[in-house]
């Protein structure tokens, strides 16, 4: 989005905050687009509620999770009404997830508690290391299409600068597969390096987020080997977001998919102080509002840098504790997860028959995370313009075709709110393409199926719509 100096001095003016601060409250209030749209969920005694299929929430175990969280909570209240051992982590949770990496991310050198902060979410963690790594105007490369909340994880105090890679331009590029293959990673990367370098911003750090989001799908290893070969010969540090590590489910129709590698397993050709694994209890464990997140590092000066302004992500000891009883209960994990899997494949096969039958097609190479990368191209183009999708590479459009194409994204998006349900809109995952957008599919059962009858309906709008 273009930014307005004088815009942003006359908000600072008014309300008597800083520039940042009237930068953000110009350019980076997402959170308050969701209060107002989710105010009334869905639910069996709400049902004009809002289905929401747009935010990567898994509600499919929440049964489980309640139950658990009621029988096996105690109050100890010196440790969990003090201010304990501080704010890196209770020691009780950060020794769990230390076991818990060494089970189920298998990395080569056991991870030890004292390699684990904790934090009030990835989110914290990505500001905080944001911080730890960047001055100001410094950046992160990320692979497009990435995550949307990075665009306020990463400059939204710590004042970093997302670079993003692009794919589309390279020689020989076919499609979405090519984004998880090794050479098409490196080319892609010193593009981004090379036009960062060239306006000036100086790159600290890569962003990897595997399993992918919003793709879903994983990276294999020798991809994972090849960029952190790039990291180190740019003297980068290497973040694995690895939040949906244990979300892999079987998709009996993908290709050339691989099962979930951490980075922490392999033998990387980068200096371990540069490599970092961001993990959190939001995905595979169902509790987005636990709001729990751990970085393991073995940098210690990135450590301690984390941990001078930890106190500003500092989730409660008895939150904590509760996600380490999970944790240490081996027992019951192995089968949450091991349900979880089972019930992400059944919601998958559920609403991938459902585009089928509406014609609608999707990224079908995924086998990781609870969403789809759906393809409404087609609803961008109007009747007059022969209802085919015409080149919508962001890239490559006119500044007015540009407009257009993303009024017409919005318009889609509009007629979903209307019908209330939500799907994300694939420009705010900095698609390098219009027209498609994330769907999750992980919501209960009950809510799914309301939710695409809903989405029959706008189809069906939509296909009677005049652009």
């Amino acid at each position: 989005m273009q930014t307005s100096s004088q815009d942003i001095a006359a908000t600072a003016t008014e309300f008597g905050i800083s520039t940042r601060g009237a930068y953000n409250q110009l350019y980076m209030r997402g959170w308050s687009f969701f209060e107002q749209c989710l105010a009334t969920p869905w639910s069996p005694t709400t049902p004009d509620g809002v289905i929401n299929l747009g935010v990567a929430e898994n509600s499919l175990m929440h049964n489980q999770i309640v139950k658990f969280i009621e029988q096996n909570t105690q109050v100890d209240p010196i440790s969990q009404l003090t201010y304990g051992n501080g704010p890196r982590g209770s020691p009780r949770l950060q020794r769990a997830l230390a076991s818990f990496l060494n089970r189920k991310f298998s990395p080569l050198e056991p991870a030890k508690s004292d390699d684990i902060i904790v934090m009030a979410g990835v989110t914290p963690v990505i500001d905080a290391l944001t911080w730890a790594l960047c001055n100001e105007g410094e950046g992160i490369i990320i692979p497009q299409p990435y995550y949307t909340a990075f665009a306020t994880d990463i400059p939204g105090r710590a004042r970093g600068v997302i670079i993003p890679a692009t794919f589309q331009d390279i020689e020989g590029y076919k499609g979405f597969d090519d984004v998880f293959d090794a050479e098409m990673n490196v080319q892609a990367l010193e593009t981004a390096l090379s036009n960062a370098e060239s306006k000036g911003v100086k790159a600290k750090g890569l962003m990897l987020v595997n399993p992918h989001n919003p793709l879903g799908r994983c990276y294999p290893p020798e991809t994972i080997r090849a960029i952190a070969g790039f990291c180190q010969a740019h003297n980068l540090h290497l973040i694995s977001d690895e939040i949906y590590a244990q979300s892999i489910y079987n998709n009996p129709d993908a290709t050339d998919v691989v099962p979930f590698t951490s980075a922490l397993a392999l033998d990387l050709p980068i200096d371990t102080q540069k490599l970092h694994v961001a993990y959190g209890a939001s995905k595979d464990f169902c509790a987005n509002g636990l709001r729990l997140g751990m970085l393991h590092t073995r940098n210690r000066g990135l450590m301690g840098a984390m941990a001078s302004n930890a106190m500003l992500g500092w989730p409660p000891y008895l939150v904590q504790d509760i996600w380490a009883a999970m944790l240490e209960d081996t027992d019951y994990t192995d089968e949450f997860l091991g349900k979880n899997r089972e019930l992400l494949g059944e919601s998958y096969k559920v609403v991938t028959d459902f585009l089928r039958e509406q014609g609608v097609g999707y990224y079908g190479n995924s086998n990781a995370g609870m969403f789809l990368w759906i393809d409404l191209r087609r609803h961008l183009v109007g009747k007059k313009e022969g209802g085919q999708p015409p080149e919508l590479r962001v890239g490559k459009l006119s500044p007015g075709d540009l407009e257009k194409y993303l009024e017409r994204e919005q318009h889609i998006w509009k007629v979903l709110g209307e019908n209330k349900i939500l799907l994300a809109m694939g420009s705010v995952f900095a698609s390098e393409e219009l027209g498609w957008f994330r769907m999750t599919f992980s919501a209960s059962r009950p809510a799914l199926e309301v939710g695409l009858e809903r989405l029959k309906r706008v189809f069906d709008a939509l296909k009677r719509s005049q652009l």
